[in-house]
């Protein structure tokens, strides 16, 4: 059973995500499973790797990110990418979406697969005093940020951190 760990929030800045983008007919047995097993068997994320030069502008930023736009009356989408500098060129065969800075609630669920996935951190997030917040356009956004090496180095229980990040006022 998968639980929270930790929940705080962090300042992000403006960044583009790089990727694909999916819809709700892409999916197989109601997940994306199918399109990161995609990703990883095509090596998608070659493409998308940043020099090791300088700084990471803020904490995480080299993960993978599984991005949620939703909006009420307009398609739900799905992206895979990486998080780049707004000034990034973007590769053939992929395409991106600005994301504005702003705060994140952070949320570290903790467990196996796929007991992560429908872990639901929305209530602890209000308890935390957090709200979600839509942009300037009324979208919501939130995101998976599978990083290294919580996510990807199970413990001794087999166990991993998975982020669960929103947009909050």
């Amino acid at each position: 059973m998968a639980e929270i760990k930790r929940v705080y929030r962090q300042t992000m800045p403006a960044v583009k995500l790089v990727g694909r983008c999916y819809r709700e007919e892409d999916k197989e047995n109601g997940v994306f499973a199918n399109k990161w097993g995609e990703w990883f068997q095509n090596d998608l994320f070659a493409p998308l790797q940043l020099s090791d030069a300088g700084e990471e502008p803020f904490e995480d930023c080299d993960a993978y990110i599984g991005l949620c736009r939703c909006k009420e009356g307009e398609p739900f989408q799905y992206w895979i990418g990486v998080f780049m500098p707004l000034d990034a060129p973007v590769p053939v065969g992929y395409d991106s979406v600005v994301l504005d800075a702003g705060d994140i609630a952070v949320c570290w669920v903790y467990g196996k697969e796929p007991d992560i996935y429908t872990h639901c951190c929305m209530s602890r997030l209000e308890e935390e005093g957090f709200a979600w917040k839509a942009d300037k356009d009324g979208v919501m956004w939130c995101f998976e940020r599978y990083s290294c090496p919580r996510f990807t180095t199970p413990d001794e229980e087999g166990n991993v951190i998975l982020d669960m990040c929103f947009y909050v006022k």
